[in-house]
């Protein structure tokens, strides 16, 4: 929508403008609404997502991920390397 006040004002001022029709005014108001619901819907969504990520936590979404993605075999693996390197430690301390 172009804006009825000219870029240049006429020698005599804003006495030649007629001003915006009832239309052109329901027209920027509806433009305005949509505007702020866009905006509304936008804030909204990464309100939920800060929720959701305060909620889940660092290491929640980490453990979550770790659990998820190893099998058996995987966690068997893991706790086999985990006792060695413990066992190594301890016989430093032990010494």
């Amino acid at each position: 929508m172009e804006s009825k006040v000219p870029s240049q004002l006429p020698v005599d001022g804003l006495k030649k403008w007629s001003g915006y029709t009832l239309d052109d005014l329901r027209y920027q108001r509806a433009v305005n609404h949509v505007k702020m619901e866009v905006e509304r819907e936008r804030l909204a969504t990464s309100v939920h997502q800060i929720i959701n990520r305060q909620q889940s936590g660092f290491g929640g979404g980490i453990m979550k991920k770790m659990f998820t993605g190893f099998s058996v075999i995987d966690y068997a693996l893991l706790a086999f390397q985990a006792t060695k390197q413990i066992r190594k430690i301890y016989r430093v301390f032990k010494k």
